[in-house]
């Protein structure tokens, strides 16, 4: 995958990319308003990040955003019920001044779900009553219902929150998916009032 910077008489912040280099920046993606420059630089710090494994330093957040200072969340806001099974990274979440690292892609999604819940009461209610696609709901009060077409499945759903179950087998577009509904049914905007990086 060859990456060759812009030539003098191009804009500057644009990148030369072949089809296969393009396909693998957008993939990073998080907001439509981020500069290719900008994707890289993100990808570029993970990379550096994972490479020094053991290392007690811990990545920078990604988006410092309009907030004058991010803080870590309020205890209550942890995922009681999550269990990491396998650490794949450092996936930022932000909701506004708040920021916390997950260990996984999957991690990051409970976290996302579970902070929209608790400074958003009613959330979860309200994306209850919204399809996830594949005869799947995005978030369910029981197993069963979690799993509109294929009920067997119900012993998939993971526990979220309080009487909350969710389906965690999705891929990282569907998660993402999921995220921007969650972010459209309380007024926010995925990618600047919440932040999943994964």
């Amino acid at each position: 995958m060859e990456v060759l910077m812009t030539q003098m008489n191009e804009e500057p912040g644009w990148l030369k990319l072949d089809l296969d280099a393009h396909r693998a920046l957008e993939a990073q993606r998080v907001s439509l308003q981020e500069s290719q420059l900008d994707i890289l630089k993100r990808a570029l710090l993970r990379a550096d990040s994972a490479a020094s494994v053991g290392s007690t330093a811990t990545p920078m957040p990604r988006k410092q955003a309009a907030h004058s200072q991010l803080k870590p969340p309020p205890a209550d806001w942890h995922d009681k019920f999550g269990e990491c099974d396998r650490r794949t990274g450092h996936f930022q979440v932000q909701l506004h001044e708040y920021v916390q690292f997950a260990d996984s892609q999957k991690a990051a999604y409970r976290l996302a779900l579970i902070w929209l819940e608790k400074k958003y009461p009613g959330t979860l209610a309200r994306l209850a009553s919204h399809p996830g696609g594949r005869g799947r709901r995005i978030v369910a009060a029981d197993q069963e219902t979690l799993y509109t077409r294929s009920p067997e499945l119900a012993k998939m759903a993971e526990k979220l929150t309080g009487d909350w179950y969710v389906d965690v087998n999705l891929s990282k577009e569907q998660k993402l998916s999921r995220l921007r509904t969650a972010c459209r049914i309380t007024g926010l905007e995925f990618g600047k009032d919440l932040v999943v990086d994964l």
